[in-house]
């Protein structure tokens, strides 16, 4: 089964579904400065839990902008390529539909196998370091489970993480939503239409035939920051003092963040 994390990077394509002023304006969207910090957490976070993951059968689809300031084009395909190798597929787009870049390609270059898992993964998002091990079997097993007339199914990893950076600081949440769009997955034969984003995921359940997971341990790190394309809501308990080198280990890349960051977590990451 082919898994296709897809991921939307600085791409210009004012549709209503989205709130942030920078998702409508290109002066905001491709300001320099911007452009910096989102690079920044697209590597420190997103790229690094993909580089980190134990099962390494995936590739990683990201749609960028036409308008995306040359530079950052290059760059951005050679952070892609550096990390992640030939499982990085970059494409820069003129405004569509994000499902019909991410649907087309996939049509071209993912129907070897006749059936596809597709993830949602933000750029300034984490999944946990067995995210793609785990889920290989959760697709299989949602593949196979169909209920009759069933033509495809929807994942939803509803415990993960929020990493609150604010002020200078980090700080861990627990967070724990049945309709995240936090490693939403949906399995679906490869040459189908089917697609997360052109969904409401709030209304996945309602909508749609879906799994959900629940866990004792978190799959994903929600970042929350002062450039976030969607509201940065998030519980206000901190993840407990002794859970903490446990989230060392699901999440390797806190170890970079906590020495960028001030946290309150830092006694435990140097324990773990």
């Amino acid at each position: 089964m082919h898994m296709i994390y897809q991921t939307r990077y600085s791409f210009f394509n004012p549709s209503p579904g989205w709130r942030s002023k920078a998702s409508k304006d290109m002066e905001i969207l491709f300001d320099t400065e911007r452009l910096k910090r989102r690079q920044y957490f697209f590597e420190k976070v997103t790229l690094r839990s993909l580089a980190d993951q134990t099962n390494k059968s995936f590739v990683h689809n990201i749609l960028s902008s036409t308008f995306l300031p040359k530079t950052f084009q290059k760059q951005l395909k050679a952070m892609c390529g550096d990390m992640l190798g030939d499982r990085a597929h970059v494409m820069f787009c003129d405004p569509d539909p994000t499902h019909v870049h991410f649907r087309t390609y996939r049509w071209q270059h993912f129907t070897a196998d006749p059936w596809s898992c597709q993830v949602v993964l933000d750029d300034d998002d984490a999944l946990s370091v067995d995210f793609n091990e785990k889920l290989h079997a959760e697709a299989a097993a949602a593949k196979n489970l169909r209920a009759r007339g069933e033509k495809y199914s929807c994942i939803s990893h509803a415990c993960g993480l929020t990493g609150l950076f604010k002020d200078g600081k980090l700080s861990l949440h627990p967070r724990v939503s049945a309709t995240t769009n936090l490693g939403l997955a949906i399995v679906a034969p490869s040459p189908s239409r089917y697609s997360l984003y052109d969904i409401s995921h709030k209304n996945i359940m309602r909508d749609r035939p879906t799994r959900v997971l629940y866990s004792q341990r978190p799959y994903y790190i929600r970042a929350v920051h002062d450039d976030n394309d969607s509201r940065g809501l998030y519980d206000k308990p901190l993840v407990p003092d002794d859970q903490i080198p446990e989230m060392f280990e699901y999440f390797p890349l806190l170890h970079d963040l906590s020495k960028d960051w001030v946290t309150d977590f830092a006694q435990q990451a140097k324990a773990s």
